[in-house]
């Protein structure tokens, strides 16, 4: 019964917004007719169509006063903040100086032994770890082995991970 009653519906309102084969209403034109003089009486600059255009840059080729007075400014204030630095960077340098613990930062001659000392310890290049070992000798000029690749990595490596350990222990302490 209930099924019936909602296919009657159905079917009354299909009925209602099919559109009939007939011409267009009394009302419908009347309808339009409304629409039609309501536009008419609108404004008419509302019914343009806007399209914003940019603003031309052209202003910005030319320097103003305001522009010059802003560079002015700005180198005077970086030349204030730069002499400031210098002045505090020598009182630095001085308080340093007057902090350090004796004997620091003074010249002395080294003995013969010491230069001997200086003289056995081989040069290291930039590529070498102050773990490096004897057989890892990267040096300029000197054709590159595999081994000597394959240990000044293993070096590298080992420093790396020396000073992570180091920095962690400072760190914690």
């Amino acid at each position: 019964m209930m099924s019936r009653q909602s296919q009657l519906f159905t079917l009354l309102r299909r009925r209602f917004h099919s559109p009939s084969n007939d011409a267009p209403t009394e009302t419908l034109r009347k309808k339009i007719a409304d629409l039609q003089k309501s536009k008419k009486r609108r404004n008419p600059i509302k019914n343009q169509f806007l399209v914003e255009v940019p603003e031309s840059r052209s202003y910005l080729d030319t320097a103003t006063m305001p522009m010059f007075l802003a560079v002015v400014g700005i180198a005077l204030f970086a030349k204030v903040l730069m002499m400031i630095d210098d002045s505090k960077s020598q009182e630095m340098i001085e308080r340093k100086i007057k902090n350090a613990p004796q004997g620091q930062g003074t010249v002395r001659m080294i003995d013969r032994e010491e230069w001997d000392e200086f003289r056995e310890v081989r040069p290291r290049t930039p590529f070498e770890s102050k773990l490096a070992r004897p057989n890892a000798q990267i040096r300029t000029g000197e054709p590159v082995r595999k081994d000597d690749l394959k240990n000044w990595t293993i070096d590298v490596l080992t420093n790396a991970l020396e000073r992570t350990e180091e920095s962690v222990r400072r760190g914690s302490s």
